[in-house]
């Protein structure tokens, strides 16, 4: 059973831009490492308390392995007494961030840069921690549409009969004001953080970034955290420049703007969290002869790829190191293999956050926002941990890079999830949004 409390919340930010010349990450061919700096990166903490404790974290980059994470929430956990179920981790997915040891396919991870990155989310929660002060919060959700589902445009899928396709075209926002004014800004909206294409090696926080730092701007004081929302299979669009980014940016900033100025503000509030662990079975790898196949054609495209240009050969070597965990995989007769996969939730009063590992198919939050009990019910991927692409069931019928191929770039070598991994999801969320319910009735 829970009762209203006064809220009390902190919030902070810490610049984590890494030094000129990491491996930018998230796409494959790219001619080299970084070249300089665009904009700054950062990572950003909402701490909220209301009979109980909840702390939100986002960074802009690409993602994190679970290691990581896991690694960040004892490091706060140690100096703040909170427990990993309270604390939420989520990145933007920005394609113009360091490389990180999710997607090591794609960019390397700077031996130097990484441990400080996390000491550094650790450090933005325990900041955020300790200004905790009395506050206000609010939520509502307001138009914004910077995403087009790419499955359609490219042909992946058959047409909806509409220009974007099934996508999101809001943004959830959650408010905190402090005694002195505006405190924070949260906003989840989902859209690929691709604006900014593979010939780019700047670094940048691309749109979600741009938002963030307009929405600072004309709101002197205010923290500002961008949720990446379910874009697994949403593109930003249009893309190819920074001024398109910037755009985007300043389109969803006042958006969010305007969310938190029509937003009714409550001092009493509940804050509550659940997670729930589980596993998603994943096929089981091939016949031997077959794997044997797969592996001598990864060789072949590396030897041959003798001009290959410097993330390509990085692209290739990663596809020759899964391809030799597959042969072994088969070669044992390995089967039931699966994944570790976690859904946590945060409530804030009639307010629910929902966050989940991997790039999430948009469909995801559509249902889970749908069958939710909350007034207001926002979904977050790509947080507490970067695993993979998380398909629709229905998806796999039409196959594609998503469901075909994508698995292979990601760290700690598996095969495809199965399609009933979407059910195991789904009950899952709706698990863990009763209980958040149950926490304060």
């Amino acid at each position: 059973m829970g009762t209203l409390a006064q809220l009390k919340a902190g919030a902070a930010a810490l610049d984590i831009t890494p030094p000129v010349g990491v491996d930018l990450c998230g796409y494959g061919g790219r001619s080299g490492p970084s070249t300089g700096v665009h904009d700054e990166l950062h990572a950003k903490a909402l701490y909220l308390e209301a009979g109980g404790r909840a702390l939100v974290i986002t960074a802009d980059i690409i993602g994190l392995d679970y290691d990581s994470v896991q690694s960040v929430r004892e490091q706060i956990g140690r100096a703040t007494g909170l427990s990993p179920d309270q604390i939420m981790i989520g990145c933007s997915h920005t394609h113009s961030g360091p490389g990180t040891p999710c997607l090591p396919t794609l960019g390397k991870t700077d031996e130097r840069y990484f441990p400080v990155l996390l000491r550094k989310l650790a450090a933005a929660g325990e900041l955020a921690v300790t200004r905790a002060a009395d506050a206000w919060v609010g939520h509502n959700r307001e138009s914004a549409d910077v995403g087009i589902n790419r499955r359609q445009s490219w042909g992946t899928e058959p047409s909806d009969g509409t220009p974007r396709g099934p996508h999101i075209d809001y943004v959830d926002v959650l408010a905190i004001n402090g005694v002195d004014g505006p405190l924070a800004r949260l906003f989840v909206h989902p859209a690929h953080g691709v604006t900014l294409g593979g010939d780019n090696l700047l670094i940048s926080a691309d749109w979600m970034g741009y938002a963030q730092s307009y929405i600072e701007r004309l709101d002197p004081g205010v923290v500002a955290l961008f949720g990446q929302g379910c874009c697994g299979n949403i593109n930003s669009e249009p893309r190819g420049s920074f001024e398109i980014a910037h755009a985007q940016g300043r389109s969803v900033a006042g958006a969010v703007l305007k969310a938190a100025e029509l937003a009714h503000y409550t001092r009493d509030s509940i804050v509550s969290t659940a997670r729930e662990s589980y596993s998603l079975p994943c096929f089981d790898p091939p016949p031997i002869a077959e794997a044997e196949a797969i592996l001598a054609d990864a060789q072949k495209q590396l030897r041959e790829q003798t001009d290959a240009t410097y993330g390509t050969r990085m692209y290739l070597e990663g596809m020759v190191t899964w391809a030799q965990w597959l042969l072994e995989q088969a070669t044992v007769g390995a089967t039931g293999l699966k994944i570790a996969y976690e859904t946590q939730g945060i409530r804030i009063g009639d307010f629910a956050l929902v966050g989940l590992p991997g790039e999430v198919f948009v469909q995801y939050a559509m249902q889970i926002s749908a069958r939710s009990p909350f007034q207001q019910t926002a979904v977050m991927s790509y947080t507490n941990g970067t695993p993979g692409y998380i398909p629709t069931a229905a998806a796999y019928e039409h196959g594609g890079y998503e469901v075909e191929g994508a698995y292979r770039f990601y760290c700690g070598g598996y095969t495809m999830i199965r399609p009933e991994s979407e059910r195991l999801i789904l009950d899952a969320a709706d698990s863990v949004l009763r209980r958040l319910l149950g926490a304060g009735t």
